[in-house]
């Protein structure tokens, strides 16, 4: 579908909301999510004089939040659902077997896999509307130029920066993170101490992402935030990071054949490994990184990371979750995710080996 068209459908999106409609957003829980949901809400608060009556974090394959998400929607009785960041086409359901929705925007930047643009939903993917890779056009700059089109959200670039920061996106942005520098005289410092603190949260205190958007959404600047009294989570966090980081070395199977690490932790602190995996993979951005998660339920759940490109990501996991029932899997080339049921992990591990000596030849 062509770019035009596709912006055309959001302006008529947007144009149509009003004072009677029940708008919630649902948004991946990480920084770029998080600030995603921001520059939106404020946008749907300007467009219908209403702030959304859900906003919600999702972490894929995360059961727990994806039934409260439902609840609160269903509760709050939600017309409107806006979905920032999170690959929903790649899932096995749709957020619409359990809620009736009006219209249904979807922005977001992973790889398509199902294009979702119907009458009543439109569905906006990075790709449609860059020629780099997608995965450089995190959604909080793209939900930041989008929204732009259709009202002022001019104010809030500096919640983009944080979102850009967080999807590890500096250098294809740097033009743009200083010019706002400049303009909102502030410093990088402060856009990664923001950025740390929502990572903190999102590891260690999930349920303070309520708390962590509202004071976002009421900020004129990043020390806003840091005042908000959750920066008692940044001590324990980085504490935890590095606990888990200084074992990978020891722990951690090696296949250099396969220029591939799988590295297994257990904790219950649901989402660490996507810090921790990030740090590890700046340490390794030529090896494929896969980190396995057992929170000591049922299910098991990873990510994997490659800075140089030489695997995709999203297509090994998506191609090692393959005939394991109850999967998911999804992402971006350099850095994806999913999860398992706990008795498949043998499978999972399996298929990884196979696919990636068909590839090394080996």
């Amino acid at each position: 579908m062509k770019k035009a068209l596709l912006l055309k459908r959001f302006r008529e999106f947007c144009k149509g909301l009003s004072n009677s409609d029940r708008v919630a957003i649902l948004h991946h829980s990480d920084s770029d999510g998080l600030c995603s949901a921001v520059i939106a809400a404020r946008a749907v608060e300007s467009l219908t004089g209403k702030k959304p009556v859900v906003v919600r974090h999702y972490e894929y394959g995360n059961q727990r939040q994806e039934k409260k998400a439902v609840s609160l929607m269903k509760k709050r009785k939600a017309n409107i659902l806006i979905v920032l960041d999170i690959g929903i086409d790649s899932m096995p359901h749709s957020l619409r077997d359990y809620c009736a929705f009006d219209k249904c925007l979807i922005i977001d930047h992973h790889t398509m896999y199902t294009d979702l643009n119907s009458e009543d939903t439109v569905f906006l993917k990075a790709q449609f509307f860059t020629k780099k890779d997608p995965s450089s056009y995190v959604t909080s700059k793209f939900a930041f130029d989008l929204f732009s089109k259709v009202t002022d959200v001019s104010k809030l670039d500096w919640v983009a920066c944080v979102g850009i920061i967080g999807d590890m996106s500096l250098k294809n942005w740097r033009p743009f993170v200083k010019k706002t520098i400049q303009k909102r005289r502030i410093s990088l410092t402060q856009l990664y101490e923001v950025e740390d603190l929502i990572a903190a949260v999102e590891a260690l205190a999930d349920e303070d992402l309520g708390k962590l958007f509202r004071a976002l959404y009421r900020a004129t600047r990043p020390r806003d935030v840091l005042k908000s009294g959750l920066a008692k989570h940044l001590k324990e966090f980085k504490r935890e990071k590095a606990k888990v980081v200084d074992s990978f070395e020891e722990k951690t199977e090696k296949f250099p054949e396969l220029e591939l690490f799988i590295y297994s932790i257990k904790n219950k602190q649901e989402n660490l490994k996507s810090y921790v995996i990030n740090e590890i993979s700046e340490m390794h951005p030529n090896k494929t990184v896969i980190l396995i998660h057992d929170l000591g339920g049922n299910r098991l759940r990873f990510s994997g990371r490659r800075q140089d490109f030489k695997v995709k990501i999203n297509e090994l996991l998506v191609k090692a979750t393959g005939g394991i029932p109850e999967s998911t899997a999804g992402g971006h080339v350099p850095a994806a995710a999913g999860s398992i049921p706990k008795n498949q992990l043998k499978k999972f591990r399996a298929n990884l080996l196979r696919i990636l000596r068909k590839k090394y030849g080996k």
